[in-house]
């Protein structure tokens, strides 16, 4: 199977390239999905969060409570490390789940759209890595349509990726997300029949 790791900075488009992918009949294994099933109450993963980071970031009902974990990995970089050392192996584990059922099912290509995919080392993983980019105004001007941030909370949070030029140097393919829909979708069909071709011609 031909895997494709699809990534990109926060807000750059990258879900939009993942559901132009998937229309196109490639499955998608998304690892943001996956890290919250993971976290799930009662999994192992769970129990270690709790053991590293205490109980002030559950809710009454056991469930992680996000936003206040995401405040605490944006804000103390020794925090985000330890949750990423704990929940990362987890995620992977999942991945390789979707991939194998993919593979029986007999798809030749799936796509993991993750955002952290190179800073996982997963880059390893992967046939081609996709990284998707946007201008850093267009990130900042989606996060306060999306999640209300101001412009100081959103750079706060970009900050704390790897900048789109380090990730542009992992890339067999970038997708230009700052103009039309249009212009995108014809970005990821062209790059999308240049595999199938390659695929094509030597391995079905």
């Amino acid at each position: 199977m031909y895997r494709i790791g699809l990534t990109g900075g926060i807000a750059s488009g990258k879900s939009t390239v993942s559901a132009l992918l998937s229309q196109e009949g490639i499955p998608i294994i998304d690892a943001d999905q996956l890290s919250r099933r993971v976290v799930e109450p009662g999994s192992q993963t769970m129990d270690k969060i709790r053991d590293v980071f205490g109980s002030e970031i559950f809710r009454t009902d056991g469930t992680l409570d996000r936003e206040k974990m995401a405040k605490l990995i944006f804000t103390e970089e020794d925090k985000r490390h330890a949750l990423n050392e704990i929940i990362h192996p987890a995620i992977w584990r999942e991945t390789e789940k979707g991939l194998w059922r993919l593979q029986e099912e007999g798809y030749p290509i799936a796509v993991i759209d993750a955002p952290l995919l190179i800073e996982s080392g997963w880059q390893l993983r992967v046939e081609s890595i996709w990284v998707v980019c946007s201008t850093l105004e267009q990130q900042i001007e989606r996060m306060y349509i999306r999640n209300g941030y101001s412009p100081q909370e959103a750079m706060s949070r970009i900050s704390r990726q790897m900048p789109t030029p380090y990730q542009m140097n992992y890339a067999d393919v970038v997708i230009d997300n700052s103009l039309s829909l249009e212009n995108t979708a014809e970005q990821v069909h062209r790059a999308l029949t240049s595999v199938r071709k390659n695929l094509g011609e030597t391995a079905l």
